[in-house]
């Protein structure tokens, strides 16, 4: 009876800790979190004088769910039907952010205004016809930073279509929800070069909003698009999106929090592995498993890095959709501690390393060279297989990293 007590008290301390861990943003006041800011976005400050760009326009919008001003109302209520809305274009997840497969066709369900994909398999871009009866595309999208986050790409293609109508194209800019990471991460080889996952050689993370970044673009690869970008008030690079003070949008349906932006900047590039990263459950991205793995020996492993900022605890979780979906995987949970901490470069390639070991040998390097994509580099992914160290293969990517640092300040609208 001593012995059954004394197990149940360690067993319930040891949840106490676990959930004490796990929760450490759950109430929105991470650690390293600064005091919330007052962030316009660019559609706020479109709409304090909207007739100065938009009266007498025949508008597309390329829009998500994510498109709220400051107040969380969405541009098609505040356009619409004021301003001439022809039509709009509905990025990967949908004009209501709800799809986590190819997006059809639809009619807005409020308005009725007609929803043209952008994310099907054959048509990822508006084209000379569907730009016939517009005189001005605006996009605006929330996105996190990432060069594998194809809302960036959907821009780029918009932007290209734009000039090849001879069409203006408003952004509306929004903040990076997690420039505070920096820039980081193997430049885009050659052969990955115009995909949808990456299109451009950039680094993995940018930190830079998307008016940055599309005007980065729009003259370093000379697309020659005529673009406007309204800019933030009140937006700092020093800025998490939780410290904006703007209200919370999933960005799409697997990035529900600070903790899944997180989460997908430092292993999201693994995806393509076959393993779930908690899409399904409710921890997308901060979830990663498999039927077929040793949580206790990946756990122990991953701890022992001592990687600043972040924590890895055992789990297992049934995801409800997805890979594996209804399954039960095992693996670990990803919480960050202290995200002004973290080494996210560092901490990608040791979950990659630990990972590639204990991945099973059957089909262990065609698995493996499917996420050269994600990272972009497929000699960088040869050598984490190979067992170099974290810290050189950091070191590889600093060249990179530090000139796309000095060509990005001329490109950069915020302190």
């Amino acid at each position: 009876m001593r012995y059954r007590s004394s197990f149940c008290l360690k067993t319930l301390l040891l949840v106490a800790v676990f959930f004490t861990a796990v929760g450490v943003e759950a109430k929105g006041k991470a650690k390293g979190a600064g005091k919330r800011a007052k962030v316009k976005t660019g559609l706020d400050m479109l709409m304090q004088k909207p007739d100065a760009l938009l009266k007498d326009k025949r508008l597309a919008l390329i829009v998500n769910h994510s498109a709220v001003d400051s107040k969380g109302r969405h541009i098609i209520d505040l356009l619409h039907p004021k301003f001439k809305v022809a039509k709009i274009f509905a990025p990967e997840h949908g004009v209501r952010g709800e799809v986590d497969e190819h997006v059809s066709g639809e009619k807005d369900k409020k308005t009725g205004l007609p929803v043209i994909s952008l994310y099907t398999r054959h048509k990822k871009a508006p084209d000379n016809a569907d730009l016939a009866d517009v005189d001005l595309l605006i996009f605006d999208i929330q996105e996190i930073g990432l060069r594998y986050y194809t809302y960036a790409t959907t821009m780029v293609l918009a932007m290209k279509a734009a000039k090849a109508a001879g069409k203006k194209m408003l952004i509306l800019d929004r903040p990076n929800m997690a420039a505070p990471l920096g820039v980081y991460g193997p430049v885009l080889e050659s052969k990955f070069h115009g995909g949808f996952a990456g299109y451009y050689p950039i680094p993995i993370s940018h930190a830079m909003t998307m008016g940055e970044l599309a005007n980065y673009y729009n003259n370093r690869f000379q697309i020659g698009a005529d673009i406007e970008v309204v800019k933030l008030s009140g937006y700092k690079h020093s800025l998490f999106y939780d410290e904006t003070g703007l209200p919370w949008r999933n960005p799409s349906p697997s990035i529900t929090g600070m903790q899944s932006v997180l989460g997908y900047h430092l292993a999201g590039s693994l995806e393509a592995l076959n393993i779930s990263v908690g899409r399904g459950t409710t921890n997308p991205f901060q979830f990663f498993g498999a039927p077929f793995f040793d949580m206790k020996k990946i756990v122990t492993a991953l701890n022992q890095a001592k990687l600043p900022g972040v924590k890895f605890y055992p789990a297992k979780f049934k995801p409800k959709r997805s890979a594996y979906s209804k399954e039960t995987c095992r693996g670990f949970k990803l919480v960050v501690t202290n995200r002004r901490k973290v080494d996210p470069m560092r901490t990608m390639v040791t979950i990659a390393g630990i990972l590639y070991n204990n991945l099973p040998e059957k089909n262990r390097e065609k698995n493996w060279a499917r996420i050269g994509n994600g990272i972009g580099d497929m000699a960088f992914i040869d050598a984490i297989a190979k067992g170099e160290k974290p810290e050189i293969l950091v070191q590889k990517t600093q060249a990179d990293v530090k000139a796309f640092e000095e060509e990005r300040k001329k490109f950069l609208l915020y302190p």
